[in-house]
């Protein structure tokens, strides 16, 4: 009996040509390579297949293989855009470029920001398709845009994953500060690398079905899903990444006040003895101009009782 890796490893090959293909060619396919398996066992690795987006149903009981950008999931990005060359752009493309595309990417998420999108359609229905559809939204609320909450609510009501990001300097305004937001520093590497881990482990935390497995309620028996424990567990990693950064900061405060403590507690130089110690450093540096000094003293007339 083959094994449910030796059934995929043929079907994907079998799909490999880009074109639909029925259960019934699939299977005669696999029949002609002398594949032995059960009902169970195909329809294991179908499942499989579909889940892990390596292959496309077009229609019932009609495949065809997916193409890197189908085989990732999708993500949303939903931010302030702002005018070509403003501050709220370059914030928007920098946080794209440098946090949210390389933590999307090593989550084998696709991520989509809507004023990058090659589409002639209406934007607003492009926007609403997406908050709808997408398998992540990524909300940036750093400025308090309307948009952006207004898409965050929409996005909300559809009970699908969504992650809050905001500015380190940012505020939260009163009737979301209670919603977990990751922060983000551009102006610092290690807030940058530090943002893009807790991210991408965010990002894995939650369970993302595929439209197959709603649709067929025909899940194999290797499908595994994150638990409803694991974004709880990362809320509580990012409060104690959030406490170490508190703590930090307090000991460099701590740390400060201690310094100027010292610095205060020294007993203060005399005008005389501070001019002795700026000749000493001087006579040290140059020992010719001490001599020098003795000559010129030598040759000053002296007071006589």
């Amino acid at each position: 009996m083959a094994t449910s890796a030796k059934i995929q490893e043929c079907v994907l090959k079998y799909l490999a040509d880009e074109q639909e293909h029925s259960v019934k060619e699939i299977k005669k396919h696999l029949d002609d390579e002398n594949v032995d398996y059960t009902e169970g066992q195909f329809s294991g690795s179908m499942n499989t297949l579909l889940r892990n987006r390596s292959i496309r149903k077009n229609d019932r009981g009609i495949y065809v293989i997916a193409k890197r950008s189908e085989n990732m999931r999708k993500c949303f990005v939903v931010s302030p855009i702002g005018d070509e060359g403003s501050d709220i752009r370059k914030n928007a493309d920098q946080l794209f470029k440098y946090i949210i595309n390389p933590a999307c990417e090593a989550c084998d998420f696709d991520p989509i920001r809507v004023d990058l999108l090659n589409d002639a359609g209406s934007i607003t229905e492009t926007i609403i398709n997406y908050l709808e559809e997408a398998d992540l939204v990524i909300a940036d609320i750093s400025g308090h845009n309307p948009n952006v909450f207004y898409e965050i609510g929409y996005r909300t009501r559809t009970k699908k994953p969504i992650i809050h990001l905001k500015s380190k300097s940012a505020t939260l305004p009163f009737d979301i500060n209670t919603i977990r937001t990751l922060d983000y520093d551009l102006t610092d590497l290690d807030s940058v690398e530090a943002a893009k881990t807790r991210l991408s482990n965010t990002i894995k935390s939650f369970s993302y079905p595929t439209t197959e497995e709603l649709s067929d309620n025909d899940v194999s028996d290797d499908a595994v899903f994150a638990p409803d424990i694991m974004p709880t567990l990362y809320q509580i990693l990012n409060g104690i990444a959030d406490l170490k950064n508190d703590i930090r900061a307090i000991n460099a405060e701590t740390i400060g006040t201690v310094i100027r403590s010292m610095q205060d507690a020294q007993p203060q130089m005399s005008a005389d003895a501070a001019l002795q110690t700026q000749l000493l450093q001087a006579v040290m540096q140059n020992p010719d101009n001490l001599l020098k000094l003795i000559q010129i003293s030598e040759m000053l007339p002296t007071n006589k009782k």
